[in-house]
């Protein structure tokens, strides 16, 4: 014979739930970095614990805590799910109008037991479940749509987690709204098994269930700060600071791995090194200031005036390398020049019209090139005999330094 189960007993046990799963989330409270909305998740759960509480004394204590505060707490603390989810995924705080719905719903039901004139409180026990039933549904229903909204595609389990057990009050909600839209029902909502369970039981799959999956969900943001983190370390350690061009260490690096890849399949590569011709007397003339305006200048018509594979970087004080795969000492003296002259051609308002020219040195590989030191001697070399020249020309390397 089957035992039946009362709502009262299944209305303490949430009660337990909730009020584990908050012992749970309140240590995280502390422990998580702000903006991850914990602090609102964990007083959802202890509101939901203590709602729970109040209901399962129906008919115990007084009306006014079992119906109108057991419904208010359970009316915000759905209200908190929703906030901390939408703090999660930095959505704009929710309006007034937002926050309007569950507001009226509570007072909907604290004067419907006022004005309630029924001796037993029953007469109006459809309009209560109607008022709670809709604050709850525009509660839980915005949470989902937030997740619809802002979760990142595809979605991870946690997001599937919170989704889902957000569903199922609001599919509850319907039935039982459903169930009571019409004639009075001559008995009490919270305590009617037959509706109450499938209720309750939703009540109990979705706790859990949205509780460990925002935590997971609070894990995947948390671990996409520390990729975008990783990320930007990566790209300060390889970029100048002033010019926002590649650093040395960088150029080194990618040169080392376009050489062996030029050498293995026989593909030409080239490497300028620019120097700002009489740098020092910018610097002196106009201050430092313009003399950093001016190198960003030139590393940003570099950049503009090569394809999108070749590799700016500055070496130190005035001085760029270029590094340039796929092209052979012809290429690479069209590609100098070209630099040399859209470079004289820019008008930096800081020089009262003083034109800014450079000296280029070119090296194309070779088989006598051990490495990208080697490569880099050849066409600072180069550069060196275009400074000695006159300056403001470019130099084609053709034997070893």
């Amino acid at each position: 014979m089957m035992t039946e189960i009362h709502p009262q007993t299944l209305l303490a046990a949430l009660a337990i739930e909730y009020m584990a799963l908050t012992l749970v989330t309140f240590p995280a409270w502390g422990s998580s970095p702000s903006g991850t909305g914990m602090a609102r998740w964990s007083l959802g759960n202890a509101c939901l614990a203590g709602s729970m509480a109040l209901l399962s004394q129906r008919g115990i204590a007084p009306g006014v805590l079992t119906v109108v505060l057991a419904n208010a707490l359970l009316i915000f603390g759905a209200h908190c799910v929703h906030m901390a989810v939408r703090q999660l995924y930095e959505a704009p705080p929710a309006t007034v109008f937002a926050q309007l719905p569950p507001f009226l719903a509570w007072l909907a039901l604290a004067l419907i037991w006022a004005f309630d004139p029924s001796p037993n409180h029953l007469a109006w026990a459809p309009w209560r479940v109607v008022a709670f039933s809709a604050a709850l549904v525009w509660s839980a229903g915005g949470t989902t749509l937030a997740l619809f909204r802002r979760a990142p595609r595809p979605w991870s389990l946690g997001t599937w987690y919170v989704f889902v057990a957000m569903c199922m009050p609001v599919a509850a909600q319907f039935i039982r709204v459903l169930n009571y839209i019409g004639p009075v029902k001559p008995h009490d909502p919270v305590v009617a098994q037959a509706t109450a369970l499938p209720l309750y039981a939703a009540f109990a799959g979705c706790g859990v269930f949205m509780t460990y999956g925002f935590f997971l969900l609070i894990n995947d943001r948390l671990q996409a700060q520390l990729r975008a983190a990783n990320a930007r370390l990566t790209e300060d350690a390889a970029t100048d600071p002033l010019t926002q061009v590649s650093n040395r260490r960088h150029l080194e690096a990618v040169a080392s791995k376009e050489i062996g890849r030029a050498k293995r399949y026989r593909w030409p590569l080239s490497l300028l090194m620019l120097d700002l011709d009489h740098f020092k007397r910018v610097n002196d003339r106009y201050g430092h200031a313009v003399g950093d305006e001016v190198l960003r200048s030139v590393a940003s018509v570099c950049q503009r005036h090569l394809r999108g594979h070749d590799l700016v970087a500055r070496i130190g004080g005035e001085e760029f390398a270029i590094l340039l795969p796929q092209s052979d000492a012809v290429g690479a003296e069209v590609s100098a020049r070209r630099l040399l002259h859209e470079i004289r051609e820019t008008k930096i308002d800081a020089l009262d019209g003083a034109a800014v020219t450079v000296s280029i040195g070119i090296a194309t590989l070779d088989g006598q090139d051990a490495g990208v030191h080697h490569l880099l001697q050849r066409a600072d070399s180069a550069l060196y005999r275009a400074k000695a020249a006159g300056r403001d020309r470019v130099v084609v390397s053709t034997s070893d330094p």
